[in-house]
């Protein structure tokens, strides 16, 4: 069985598979623009990253129940530093497309892979604890990304900044190996191949369908936020550097709030937790176009960064609590599905929104939506 090191093990290969990762994912908008992409063709490059997750997730979480999170964990994380590199070898539009598209799937199936071993390789009493090491190292990763991509994209070019951060990404694997490996024990006919109708079954969990629309409503306000916030920001003429503090800030919030969550849900109840902080975010968004001032816009990244990043884990552990454990990986990866529907659509029609309407539409209608979407999130914590 996993001991304590190993999730501790696991918080740091999140780290750097996150610094990799989501350093590179402002500047996808960036070195798009560089390129002479529209709005349009930035919102459909954005969709890119999750379009084969979409079609491919609840397989992935299939397949990890059988063989185990290790494995996957390797493999992604391989293959996810290795795809980082395409942009640097051809930074024209179809390398970038291609480096989204086996950047999303490794990306899948890595969080997938770690969300299980986190989840459901922990003593009930200690998962809360595992699943936030876990996801503070992703709030870390997440933070020092961005910055780093920054301060590389102007010190260099945005090309070289993709080659370094896929070489820190590197790094996690040699954190992979030191992992204790863990199966689920899962009897032979429970290991059998399901059909699809029978993964939407699991819809019929009231607190799974609600952990999916806080989930998507989270990953929502994060990929608009770092879709487009590079973009408003160039606008209003900020450099890289500038915009990469801005974005890490948004990150290092998730650390702080991560920090306090266990006291948070004692306080004030997890139901009451989640809706606070969908609603801040919602607000946090459509405050954020109404100033151009760095100031401010760095205070308010940090504010719906504290929104946007407690409901993710609060989202995991719902799920994980409300799924049968012989299902835990495949449930995750259907939760992982919704996810990447809301990646794959809501670029492009925010790419629409952006080009017909300016920037500041998006985080608009982005705040709206959150704000409606937190009127169906409660969780009920009896169930």
């Amino acid at each position: 069985m996993p001991t304590a090191h190993d999730y501790t093990r696991l918080g740091i290969i999140a780290a750097f598979f996150m610094i990799g990762m989501m350093g590179t994912r402002p500047l996808v908008p960036l070195i798009a623009d560089e390129n002479g992409a529209s709005a349009v063709e930035i919102g459909i490059i954005v969709s890119m990253f999750p379009v084969l997750s979409l079609l491919f997730a609840v397989r992935i979480g299939k397949v990890i129940d059988r063989v185990g999170s290790k494995k996957p964990i390797f493999i992604s994380t391989l293959i996810a530093s290795l795809s980082l590199m395409i942009p640097f070898v051809s930074s024209k539009l179809a390398g970038i497309v291609i480096s989204q598209l086996v950047a999303g799937i490794a990306n899948t199936t890595f969080v997938v892979a770690s969300q299980s071993y986190a989840g459901h390789s922990s003593q009930p009493s200690e998962r809360e604890n595992n699943i936030l090491k876990f996801s503070i190292g992703v709030a870390i990763g997440s933070f020092l990304g961005p910055l780093i991509g920054g301060w590389l994209a102007d010190l260099f070019t945005t090309a070289y900044a993709f080659l370094i951060l896929s070489f820190i990404g590197v790094l996690s694997i040699f954190f992979v190996v030191a992992l204790t490996p863990y199966q689920m024990e899962v009897k032979q006919k429970q290991k059998s191949s399901r059909s699809v109708f029978e993964t939407f079954y699991l819809l019929k969990i009231k607190n799974v369908r609600r952990a999916f629309l806080i989930s998507s409503l989270i990953l929502l306000g994060k990929d608009m936020f770092t879709a487009y916030f590079p973009l408003l920001a160039l606008q209003f003429g900020l450099s890289n550097t500038s915009i990469g503090v801005i974005v890490a800030m948004n990150a290092l919030a998730g650390i702080f709030v991560r920090l306090f969550m266990p006291k948070l849900i004692k306080w004030f109840g997890r139901t009451n937790v989640i809706l606070l902080s969908i609603v801040t975010s919602g607000l946090f968004f459509i405050l954020i176009p109404l100033s151009q001032h760095e100031l401010w816009l760095g205070m308010l990244s940090f504010l719906l960064g504290m929104g946007l990043g407690i409901g993710q884990p609060l989202s995991i552990e719902t799920t994980l609590q409300s799924l049968p454990p012989d299902r835990a990986a495949e449930g995750l990866g259907f939760r992982m599905t919704s996810n990447r529907l809301t990646q794959t659509v809501s670029p492009f029609i925010f790419g629409v929104i952006a080009q017909s309407f300016g920037m500041a539409a998006v985080f608009f209608i982005t705040g709206a939506i959150i704000l409606v979407g937190s009127i169906k999130s409660k969780i009920e914590e009896d169930e």
